[in-house]
């Protein structure tokens, strides 16, 4: 079966083909190949039946048992009238092992979500070349953005005119799971009145790319490296590079390090910070500020700088490089 066109996706996840037994969602934005490949497998789940089930799976399930793919895509549910079983790539998704399950017809339906494939991707090229699968790419644009805003606004009898709708659109960022979240929040703090204004945006909508960086470097400064690394894989998928991310928490422990070394108190020597610290931002940075200490800051800020240069010098292991640095920086928390 050819490839869909970014065009017709979104008629394929309202009626998608009865001849396609396995679907790959696949784009650099992940909330948006994460709301599609929900709502795909959805309607696959409502076209079998009241109770069909949706299973879902990812690399810590593969880890377990390398089998589990297939064993569900072949094996009938017992207590429903189907399931759609919906996968995540990742490096434990086999190629190889997709083909010999297409080699054979299954019983459940398959949908598969990844980040941005390159047109020669393995993975990418099964799905395009298979009579009974189909690629579906997903690419944001402004229309979907805008209509994002509309239908988001809309459940809280809510407008917003032209102006204020592309103040609002410039704010958002590519991924688009963040920016529903933001225009929700907006949302609810404009609610009683009858229009969003620009005061609105500009007092509670965030830039949802600085938002995920923050989340990201906070995550690191927490010590919490599995979130950290889920930031950063999400941040790469919406197509900011990973050296970005990485300059970013090197702005943020030479931030740290500053107001720690500072000949005040570090609340004083936060206060000096420019630009100055998000208000709901500041009791978590100073928090973590006490944690790490000087003297680790000090021995942290020449590790995230090295991990920079190397990530420039080799884009292709940048992956390996920030995980590495990642679980280096918790064991010192």
């Amino acid at each position: 079966m050819v490839a869909y066109k970014a065009a017709t996706v979104s008629r394929f996840l309202r009626s998608p083909d009865p001849a396609c037994r396995a679907m790959l969602v696949y784009g650099p934005d992940a909330g948006l190949v994460s709301e599609r490949a929900a709502a795909l497998a959805k309607t696959l789940a409502d076209s079998l039946g009241k109770d069909a089930r949706v299973v879902r799976l990812d690399d810590r399930d593969f880890a377990e048992d390398p089998a589990r793919l297939e064993v569900e895509c072949r094996t009938r549910s017992m207590f429903a009238s189907g399931k759609v079983v919906r996968a995540k790539a990742g490096p434990k998704l086999d190629v190889a092992a997709l083909k010999a399950l297409f080699s054979e017809p299954s019983d459940n339906p398959l949908v598969i979500e990844a980040g941005n494939l390159r047109p020669d991707s393995a993975l990418r090229k099964l799905f395009e070349k298979h009579a009974e699968a189909a690629a579906l790419p997903c690419y944001a644009d402004e229309r979907g953005l805008s209509d994002l805003i509309e239908t988001e606004l809309a459940k809280s009898h809510l407008s917003i005119d032209r102006e204020t709708k592309a103040y609002l659109m410039g704010r958002l960022g590519a991924d688009q799971a963040l920016s529903r979240g933001e225009v929700a929040k907006l949302a609810l703090y404009a609610q009683g009145a009858e229009q969003v204004t620009h005061d609105d945006v500009a007092a509670i909508v965030g830039d949802a790319s600085e938002i995920a960086l923050d989340n990201f470097v906070y995550a690191v400064s927490a010590g919490d490296a599995a979130k950290a690394l889920r930031e950063l894989n999400r941040l790469a998928a919406s197509g900011t590079d990973r050296t970005v991310a990485l300059g970013a928490l090197s702005r943020h422990f030479t931030k740290l390090y500053l107001v720690a070394t500072h000949k005040g108190t570090i609340e004083d020597g936060a206060k000096k910070l420019r630009p100055p610290l998000h208000y709901k931002r500041r009791d978590v940075f100073l928090s973590h500020c006490r944690k790490w200490g000087t003297r680790r800051l000090a021995s942290t800020l020449p590790l995230i700088q090295e991990a920079v240069r190397r990530t420039r010098r080799s884009p292709d292991l940048g992956p390996a490089f920030g995980e590495r640095l990642l679980l280096a920086l918790a064991s010192k928390v």
